[in-house]
């Protein structure tokens, strides 16, 4: 099971690049382990993006719009990911 630091990185990667590739090869360079399938990959991507959450639980919270999504995405680029736990 992949933690939520590990999660948030793909979701991230793959919202930068929209390439599955893309986002596990700096995956495998960066926990020296195998990176999540391609269906792993976009499922984590498409709940975060309906539910703008990474837990197992679902969120109360509103979905995000395309807008909200892009500046917390900035947000992770400025703070070079300090952030990307809580987007």
């Amino acid at each position: 099971m992949a933690a939520s630091v590990e999660k948030s990185f793909c979701v991230l990667e793959y919202h930068t690049s929209k390439s599955v590739v893309a986002v596990q090869r700096p995956f495998r360079a960066k926990y020296a382990k195998e990176p999540p399938t391609d269906k792993t990959i976009r499922a984590w991507y498409k709940q975060f993006t309906e539910t703008w959450c990474l837990c197992k639980q679902k969120s109360s919270g509103h979905p995000l719009t395309a807008e909200e999504f892009a500046y917390r995405i900035d947000v992770c680029r400025v703070t070079r990911g300090a952030n990307i736990v809580h987007l």
